[in-house]
């Protein structure tokens, strides 16, 4: 009776402590947690643009490809990363063509660890997105940057940019604090003075900024 009770009280435990451990390991990400990673990359990108695009990509770090391969910027695997033997991870994706939703199969990238994706995603973005490089000061150009890449845009989502921008929104005042509507404000003047966004761009950044109480 006393062995049975044991191994009870045994079994409980282990069901506690791995229920634990697959949480922390899962859910433990949090977008500040993420901004701080991200500044180790400052020199090649934004941290919270980089925080933010990864918030949106992995439904703040609840996704499938977070929780099993630390992919946290949707990036795919492309036959080339394939036919190397290096792991990824298939899955439906949600894609855009002609301003119309539809699922497709794809390959994602698979990470051991996220400081093995961080320095993958900043190589991409050195080796594909001079522009995000160059306004890695700059929140709207760099989120700008990810539509001129060297070889076409990050996604094919066409409201992608919208979805970012109102990431930009809703994160900015847990990285900012106080300060986070003249932050938001100054790069956008800086951004759009140096001729570094599209018009439609500056209309869905302005219009965020005026809701917001940012812009009058």
């Amino acid at each position: 009776m006393k062995k049975s009770f044991a191994l009870f009280i045994l079994t409980f435990v282990l069901i506690i402590i791995c229920g634990v451990f697959q949480a922390s390991s899962s859910e433990a990400m949090s977008s500040t947690i993420y901004y701080q990673m991200a500044q180790k990359y400052k020199d090649t990108i934004n941290p919270f643009a980089a925080m933010v695009q990864s918030a949106h990509e992995t439904g703040y770090w609840t996704s499938r490809l977070w929780a099993l391969g630390y992919n946290g910027a949707g990036l795919k695997a492309d036959r080339k990363w394939r036919s190397t033997g290096r792991p990824c991870i298939s899955k439906h994706s949600t894609e855009s063509a002609n301003g119309r939703y539809h699922t497709k199969h794809s390959y994602f990238r698979k990470y051991g660890s996220p400081k093995e994706f961080f320095m993958d995603y900043a190589a991409k973005i050195k080796r594909d997105y001079p522009l995000c490089v160059r306004n890695r000061d700059n929140i709207w150009g760099y989120l700008a940057g990810l539509y001129r890449g060297r070889i076409g845009k990050w996604a094919t989502d066409h409201k992608y940019y919208e979805k970012l921008s109102d990431k930009v929104m809703k994160l900015a005042p847990e990285i900012y604090s106080d300060r986070w509507k003249d932050e938001l404000l100054k790069d956008y003047k800086t951004a759009k003075n140096s001729s570094q966004l599209e018009g439609w761009q500056i209309d869905i950044i302005e219009k965020n900024l005026t809701t917001a109480g940012v812009l009058r």
